[in-house]
């Protein structure tokens, strides 16, 4: 069986494209060819031809559901939930939330209070599909990609906090 997806062989991207979605690489490998395959329980496995469909759920016991290959560190959806491990470590109690796919190949800012797109729709929602959609969709507007800065503003932003630490040490 071949399947098409983006592995480590192209991390210069350092993001991963669904298959079928962009430019690929025909490789013949299933997540069964990992040597982490056994010990692993990740629900987003890069080597998963149905990877776009899955959804990670950021609980206290789904923690070690992050790809322990070191071979795929540099993709953006694994940089992405383990920032969210990290951010919600001392979090407790009950999650209602998850992150698609989608979500979670961005490079976004997570803060300590994210939260996913709910996973229960209201009881008068008639087509559960679509409410899911639109909840994803306005995550997707609510949280966007990191822009990178211009050099003249690095260098700007550089120079006003060294003036900052230089007053603060002469005080």
């Amino acid at each position: 069986m071949v399947i098409k997806i983006e592995t480590a062989n192209n991390l210069d991207k350092r993001y991963v494209s669904p298959p079928s979605t962009g430019p690929e690489t025909s490789i013949s490998r299933t997540p069964q060819n990992c040597k982490y395959f056994h010990t692993c329980s990740a629900n987003l496995c890069p080597l998963d031809p149905d990877v776009s469909t899955k959804i990670w759920l950021p609980e206290e016991n789904d923690t070690e559901e992050i790809c322990k290959n070191p071979e795929f560190t540099g993709m953006q959806f694994i940089k992405t939930q383990k920032k969210i491990k990290k951010a919600l470590r001392e979090r407790t109690g009950e999650r209602g939330d998850y992150f698609t796919y989608y979500m979670l190949n961005r490079d976004i800012t997570v803060k300590s209070g994210i939260r996913g797109a709910p996973s229960d729709p209201p009881d008068s929602t008639k087509n559960a599909m679509n409410w899911y959609e639109r909840k994803e969709r306005m995550w997707l507007i609510e949280h966007p990609q990191k822009k990178k800065l211009p050099t003249q503003e690095i260098h700007r932003r550089r120079s006003n906090m060294k003036a900052l630490r230089e007053g603060r040490l002469r005080k």
